[in-house]
């Protein structure tokens, strides 16, 4: 295990990287947010991997317990079909916190945002992540992750939500058409 001195100085010098190298971050995803990201609604390093902790292990825990979490796959396209529940999801997410993790959140610092805007950026969210969205509730008791990925030449969707908002998404796909 690190020492706390390590510890700081792995920080600075992923902080370091991210002012370097990732200098537009935040310019980047307000344009493909849709919405004004502010340097304040960045978390700190620190901050960032105590919650990306537990939204890895809330991850993990879905793929192993049955009915912890919602799960539903699309083929990618047709898009609407997936999109469409993407939406839903985030209209009813409209009064909840969270925290995003996109592109080089691990040197820039996950960003706290409403996952509406998240949820309705999904596409461009998907190119500027390589392929996956990351959602935590700020309060850490839901989160989701929605990932593309190609399967035996054909490309898919999966989401996978859990805590309260499981409940949300399964209200999504009770009014699918």
């Amino acid at each position: 295990m690190p020492s706390q001195n390590q510890r700081k100085l792995e920080l600075l010098v992923r902080q370091n990287k991210g002012r370097v190298d990732h200098g537009y971050y935040v310019t980047e995803l307000s344009h493909i947010l849709r919405t004004q990201v502010n340097p304040t609604d960045i978390l700190d390093l620190q901050q960032t991997d105590a919650i990306f902790a537990i939204h890895k292990s809330e991850s993990l825990k879905s793929n192993s317990e049955t009915g912890f979490a919602f799960k539903k796959l699309w083929h990618r396209e047709p898009v609407s079909m997936w999109l469409n529940f993407c939406h839903c999801l985030g209209d009813q997410l409209t009064n909840e916190s969270a925290v995003l993790f996109a592109g080089p959140y691990h040197f820039c610092g996950g960003v706290k945002i409403n996952p509406t805007f998240a949820l309705k950026a999904v596409v461009a969210l998907l190119e500027f992540d390589r392929n996956t969205l990351r959602l935590q509730s700020l309060s850490s008791t839901s989160g989701l992750y929605l990932d593309l990925f190609e399967q035996e030449s054909t490309w898919l969707i999966e989401m996978v939500v859990w805590g309260l908002w499981k409940f949300s998404a399964e209200t999504c796909v009770a009014t699918e058409p």
